[in-house]
């Protein structure tokens, strides 16, 4: 049934009530000009009916019917009896930054247990959304993926109240690129004051991207279109066209440079004025609570992809470029001699370069600066393909995140079903489910005895499978020896520079 309208800075809207949840879908946040900033929607009066998911962003596979400026639009499901403000969770989704949407994550399991108010948000991908043209003549196209998201952030935190939510307690929180988008978006100087935690799951090793390389990206694309001497016709080019010399940039990007990555948030100066990671280490952050995840096996998934995906290349670039080919060797033999009977040592290697070291790092910076931060590793694997065939790779923890227990649920954007759970499937994702919204209600994921806060000495990770427990980070062959590698080549860069 139809929902009593709700009232917002842009017009009214109703959503659909079922099950004790009330749920607004396609909600605009924003509309755009292909490669312009976002700007608030046009206004309305009559009750506008947000009962079905809103248009997503233009993406592969998705270009032919796709609805540009309508693609900024947002999803709440929030409790229909409300006798106080709830707190919000802020999802970004994830995707290589160039894949998903909002409507993958359907938030009323999570809204009815928190209780709570959850929202998820659609935003620009790939090109429309990360392509640098400002230094092509396109003045405002540069991190508009990130303005974005920062215009639904700021539209939650002037509506929220409206649906239950208290607008002075949104959680931030992403997974893989969302968590990219969500480090870079809470370092903003413009969003502060309008979260108060940070959820990020997966987050890339490297989140964010030069001006320099997303200009050579830039180049490369209108080279490509031929369109070097006219780059303002990129507004007019056919998505087809579009994404297609995209994707042919990429693969030569994979091959010829050293990150080998096309898109992300990009160190431009001006929206992303300064590197996020250094935002954390100088306590800028440190009065946020911080829950960083990441999943036990995470390279599995891109090493079983065919091609095999570029980051497993560039990962193994950077870390014989950083320790040398001795270095790199020595690191192998170490995995393949500590390697589980189910584990594969050079998945292993990559995980920790890319993804376990990269989170651990962020998490000591906050934590030096006098910041509250967690850490946790996912190594349940989920009955539900990839992870069935493939362990707790990338996106285990995401499937658990929003399952309608007892039932994971359907991925309509990425054509995953859903289906039953096993019983280990359902006692991990409750444990998961109960801490996220825990830190979402009170801005710490456990009591203390559980899950301890991390700290420098003694760095406790939390390991969520059967049971739940508490591991030392900095134990191990493996941790000793990459602890003694980064010790020698910082030994070698300060003589090199003194």
């Amino acid at each position: 049934m139809l929902t009593k309208a709700v009232s917002t800075t842009s017009g009214p809207v109703t959503g659909v009530g079922q099950n004790g949840i009330s749920a607004f879908k396609g909600v605009p946040y924003a509309t755009a000009r292909r490669f312009a900033k976002a700007v608030p929607p046009k206004a309305w009066t009559e009750p506008r009916q947000c009962t079905d998911y809103g248009a997503y962003a233009p993406q592969p596979g998705h270009l032919d019917h796709a609805d540009e400026p309508a693609c900024l639009n947002l999803n709440i499901w929030a409790p229909a009896a409300i006798d106080r403000p709830l707190p919000v969770l802020f999802f970004i989704h994830g995707g290589a930054f160039v894949t998903g949407g909002g409507a993958d994550y359907d938030g009323g399991f999570l809204a009815k247990h928190g209780p709570a108010v959850i929202v998820t948000i659609n935003y620009r991908l790939g090109p429309l959304g990360f392509l640098q043209l400002h230094r092509h003549g396109l003045g405002e196209a540069n991190n508009l993926a990130i303005s974005d998201a920062f215009a639904a952030l700021d539209w939650v935190h002037a509506n929220i109240a409206n649906f239950g939510g208290d607008p002075n307690a949104i959680t931030l929180s992403g997974q893989s690129a969302g968590a990219s988008m969500v480090i870079a978006l809470a370092t903003l100087p413009q969003a502060k004051g309008k979260f108060i935690r940070v959820h990020a799951l997966s987050a890339p090793g490297r989140n964010i991207m030069s001006a320099d390389h997303a200009d050579e990206v830039a180049r490369r694309v209108l080279d490509e279109l031929e369109l070097a001497r006219d780059p303002a016709a990129i507004t007019t080019v056919p998505l087809p066209k579009l994404f297609a010399a995209v994707e042919r940039v990429g693969r030569m990007i994979a091959d010829e440079t050293d990150t080998g990555t096309v898109f992300g948030p990009v160190l431009d100066g001006t929206v992303i004025a300064r590197e996020p990671r250094d935002v954390f280490a100088d306590g800028s952050l440190r009065d946020i609570p911080l829950w960083l995840g990441s999943c036990r096996d995470e390279m599995v998934m891109f090493l079983k992809s065919t091609p095999p995906a570029a980051m497993i290349r560039t990962t193994e670039r950077q870390v014989r470029a950083t320790f040398g080919d001795a270095g790199w060797e020595r690191l192998l033999s170490c995995y393949r001699g500590t390697a589980r009977p189910d584990e594969d040592p050079y998945e292993a290697l990559l995980s920790d370069a890319f993804w376990h070291r990269p989170m651990a790092d962020l998490a000591r910076s906050h934590a030096a600066a006098g910041g509250a931060v967690w850490l946790s590793r996912f190594d349940h694997r989920p009955t539900l393909e990839p992870f069935l065939s493939q362990g707790p790779t990338h996106g285990a923890d995401n499937a658990c995140f929003w399952a309608h227990l007892p039932d994971f649920i359907d991925r309509p954007i990425l054509k995953r079903k859903g289906g039953p759970m096993a019983p280990a499937d359902i006692d991990v994702a409750a444990r998961f489910q109960t801490s996220l919204l825990r830190f979402v209600t009170s801005g710490r994921p456990d009591v203390a005895e559980a899950w301890p806060q991390f700290d420098l000495a003694r760095e406790p990770l939390a390991i969520f499978g059967q049971p739940f427990h508490i591991v030392p980070l900095n134990e191990g062959v493996r941790s000793r020896l990459w602890t003694e590698l980064s010790a020698s080549n910082n030994d070698k860069k300060m003589r090199e520079a003194g």
